[in-house]
């Protein structure tokens, strides 16, 4: 009796470990798999190799699981055989009654047990722990069931393929998914919450800014209209050469009349080669709407090899340029290169009173200093300021905008340049 209720034990425990890796295998996340595989862990290389077949993968765990669940109800039976031959002997008079209870008795216990030893708990287990689990603790042991459960496996999947082919006209395919944001996603939250990942170093901070640049607009990291430097098309080579030193820029926008007729740019190199007139080094720029998706832009640059681009407005005026290097700022923050000399200045007087440049973007204050700003199209501070005051205001004028007083301290004919913020709450 001891040894059969031993057996049972272990026929249930097999039972929940199939289950749990079902549960695991359905939840577990592609990309930390593939990570473990190309740093070369055991666990990660078997894994990714059960991931490119998961019908046949699955095919086998529910074959094992299977097995072992018909065990154990059979063993379930012959554990509780004495009891019903000592029911059986004592309401002989009964025994119609007693087959009944018998009946019902078996498939309420053995039930119960099963679904609680081997299925909620050992799922809840595994889908929690799923990656550590599948790529770490047990993924030798699921590839000796593997092997030894593959042949049963491709006689019963070669019957049901049969089956759906010739009776019901189904054909079974099988193809690699690629990778998609969820995978992304999970990894990205999986990681947030540990300071520790096996010495995996995750920086969580270029995965959001990744996960998030699918949602920016080109008009949220654009230069604007204003900061562009440009030449005019008829202007004489000296001048354009005057301007690429002075400027310190690789290359400059060319404009016909007035900027919003932007009909390409030039590159310094190509003063190098002594052209006679701008025209003759006149590269091709593309137009792009200020609503496209910053994706969207990075693709296209990639495809067609351009690295700047013309942002146009609804009406079609220049709203700015772009970049490639705008772009991947926002996923790897400021680039700073050897001609990026220009700082905003910011400046903490107390914890309630600051100096900050109206050019600073507002993103960047509220994470770094916590403010709170209300929501609208403002990128910078002098736009946030601009857009509640309603106009350009005047130096020393003290503006109030929801729980900061903002002092003008500097401006020009179409920003702010310098503001004193004090916090009233």
């Amino acid at each position: 009796m001891v040894n059969l209720l031993g057996f049972i034990i272990i026929l249930l425990l097999l039972v929940g470990f199939f289950s749990g890796i079902e549960a695991a295998f359905s939840s577990v996340n592609r990309l930390s798999v593939e990570l473990r595989k190309k740093q070369g862990r055991t666990g990660g290389i078997l894994m990714s190799q059960f991931l490119d077949r998961p019908s046949n993968f699955i095919g086998i765990v529910l074959v094992g699981f299977n097995i072992f669940l018909v065990f154990y109800g059979l063993m379930i039976g012959e554990f509780l055989e004495p009891l019903w031959r000592w029911l059986e002997q004592r309401f002989q008079s009964s025994i119609g009654y007693v087959n009944l209870f018998h009946l019902v008795f078996e498939i309420i216990l053995a039930s119960a047990i099963f679904l609680v030893f081997g299925e909620f708990i050992p799922r809840a287990i595994w889908r929690a722990r799923n990656e550590w689990l599948l790529t770490s603790l047990v993924s030798g042991i699921i590839n000796i069931f593997y092997q030894l459960l593959q042949p049963f496996t491709v006689l019963f999947v070669t019957i049901a393929q049969g089956i759906l082919k010739y009776l019901f006209d189904l054909r079974l395919t099988e193809r690699k998914e690629a990778f998609v944001r969820a995978d992304l996603d999970a990894f990205y939250q999986q990681n947030t919450g540990e300071k520790e990942n096996e010495g995996q170093d995750v920086n969580t901070s270029l995965f959001e800014n990744a996960l998030s640049l699918p949602t920016v607009k080109v008009r949220q990291c654009l230069i604007p209209r204003k900061e562009i430097e440009g030449v005019e098309v008829n202007s004489p080579i000296e001048k354009v050469t005057k301007k690429f030193i002075d400027t310190k820029l690789s290359k400059l926008v060319v404009y016909e009349g007035n900027i919003d007729h932007i009909i390409g740019y030039v590159h310094q190199l190509d003063m190098f080669k002594h052209p006679a007139d701008v025209k003759s080094v006149l590269l091709p720029i593309p137009a792009v709407p200020e609503s496209m998706n910053a994706t969207d832009l990075i693709n296209r640059f990639t495809k067609e090899r351009k690295s700047m681009a013309w942002v146009v407005d609804e009406f079609g005026g220049t709203s700015g340029i772009i970049t490639m290097e705008d772009l991947l700022e926002e996923i790897f923050g400021e680039i700073q290169d050897e001609h990026d000399t220009e700082e905003l200045e910011e400046k903490k007087l107390s914890d309630m009173e600051y100096i900050l440049s109206g050019r600073l973007e507002l993103d960047y204050l509220q994470h770094k200093y916590d403010f709170t700003f209300e929501q609208d199209d403002s990128e910078t501070l002098s736009g946030y300021i601009i857009h509640h005051h309603e106009t350009i205001p005047k130096v020393k004028e003290r503006i109030i905008v929801d729980d900061y007083e903002f002092e003008i301290m500097g401006v020009s004919d179409t920003r702010i340049e310098m503001v004193r913020m004090k916090i009233l709450k």
